[in-house]
């Protein structure tokens, strides 16, 4: 099997970032940690839900106004047993990235929105590399407390 590059390029609309952000969470087995702004995409949310099924220990944070979006997961999420907490301690939770099993980070523009998707010209990446993954993850940490 030819092994993944470390940084992996994707572009909205063009591309289906979200059936890429979808595929990498389902691929994750042990962990997944969240922060992004606004998540409102079915596609992505089925993913999530199928993750928390299959025992992935998940943590989503969220903007906190943009949560209050009538599209928007979080209700769904919380109500499947996802745990979940909403950026109160800053203007914008604005972040939009995704670490999946301390391994790889996805980061870039992309809003995990329909939007996002099929309209805007959007952009992330996969990063593919431990110390760039763990830096993350020390800032996923770190916004999470701050929001308990």
């Amino acid at each position: 099997m030819p092994r993944k590059p470390y940084v992996s390029t994707y572009f909205s609309p063009r591309k289906g970032a979200a059936e890429q952000v979808a595929g990498f969470i389902d691929h994750c087995t042990k962990s997944i940690d969240i922060a992004v702004y606004s998540l409102t995409h079915p596609d992505i949310e089925a993913a999530l839900l199928r993750a928390h099924a299959r025992g992935v220990k998940l943590r989503v944070l969220t903007d906190d106004l943009q949560s209050r979006s009538k599209w928007s997961a979080d209700e769904r999420l919380e109500a499947a047993g996802v745990p979940l907490r909403r950026d109160t301690q800053s203007g914008s939770m604005h972040h939009k990235f995704c670490i999946g099993d301390r391994k790889a980070v996805i980061t870039g523009s992309f809003n995990w929105t329909k939007n996002a998707d099929r309209k805007n010209a959007e952009n992330f990446v996969i990063v593919r590399l431990r110390k760039t993954t763990a830096t993350f993850k020390g800032e996923f940490d770190r916004i999470w407390e701050l929001n308990a």
